[in-house]
């Protein structure tokens, strides 16, 4: 894209304000926030009813052929019920309704990630394959360490930079309204800044929207500082998490190779990793990252 005419200044000064808008839309309850969609909205209503009818789940499920595919995949993997799932009500008897919570869940994110906009799919591509090695990493840690739920660190993990592609898509349609004479003139690192400066927020509000679990919004709030009172909590497994995901190579940007080392000693603290630990989380990430997105 072509970058604005002006100094730096004033690039920093439109930052400042697209962040002050897209932060007081949140404010006033104006920013327009993905919905979830029917079917999957439909699925957690029934998951959640105490008198959980899984033949409704089921026709629910079949409703959505993409949805449908993932729970069968999931539930024949090594991990769940192996070769013995052959149908679709199998598959949601061998994985349960937590397991089926976040199955749901991670394919609304993922879906969040896809546009038929090639600046989109650029823009988010890094973030989708980073979030999805800090969620496996978050997953693994709890399992190992911290004792937290693991599916609850890897849904936290797989949606603590959900902002960023709602803020893309955001910012590309203000610059359609704004510039129908002249394309491309916010420069990528406006983007940039301006994601950065606003994403955590957005994501929270959209967890909030989507009434996902209270630890799973803190998870997403709270995971840019540790928590020294919960030591083991969701939010600092996904700061970890997150920096171990970048130290792997797992970046959406220049990192600080410094800071990261900071953030990687204080987590494995923080959540009771030693090196022998942290050798097993890296081990092969790059594989279990692409079997997962």
């Amino acid at each position: 894209m072509v970058a604005p005419t002006g100094s730096g200044d004033n690039n920093e000064k439109l930052v400042g304000e697209l962040s002050r808008i897209v932060l007081g839309r949140i404010a006033s309850n104006r920013l327009v926030l993905p919905v979830m969609p029917e079917i999957a909205q439909k699925c957690l209503v029934t998951l959640r009813d105490p008198k959980f009818s899984q033949k409704k789940f089921t026709t629910d499920i079949e409703r959505e052929p993409l949805l449908a595919a993932s729970i069968l995949r999931q539930s024949m993997s090594a991990a769940n019920a192996g070769g013995n799932v052959k149908t679709l009500d199998q598959a949601v008897s061998a994985l349960g309704v937590q397991k089926l919570k976040s199955l749901l869940v991670e394919f609304m994110t993922r879906e969040l990630f896809r546009s038929n906009d090639k600046r989109i799919q650029a823009a988010t591509k890094k973030v989708w394959e980073h979030s999805v090695a800090v969620a496996v990493l978050a997953r693994d840690i709890a399992a190992l360490t911290s004792g937290a739920n693991s599916d609850t660190c890897y849904l936290a993990g797989l949606l603590h930079d959900v902002g960023k592609p709602v803020l893309v898509a955001m910012l590309l349609e203000a610059e359609k309204k704004l510039s129908k004479d002249k394309p491309g003139w916010l420069d990528v690192s406006i983007w940039t800044s301006t994601i950065e400066a606003s994403h955590r927020k957005v994501g929270t509000a959209l967890a909030l929207e989507w009434k996902l679990p209270d630890e799973v919004t803190a998870g997403i709030r709270d995971c840019s500082e540790y928590d020294t009172n919960n030591r083991g909590g969701a939010a600092n497994v996904v700061r970890f998490a997150n920096a171990l995901a970048k130290r792997e190579g797992f970046t959406t940007g220049p990192i600080d190779a410094a800071d990261i080392d900071a953030l990687i000693m204080i987590g494995r603290s923080m959540v009771g990793a030693d090196d022998s630990v942290i050798e097993r989380l890296v081990a092969g990430l790059a594989e279990r990252v692409a079997q997962a997105s």
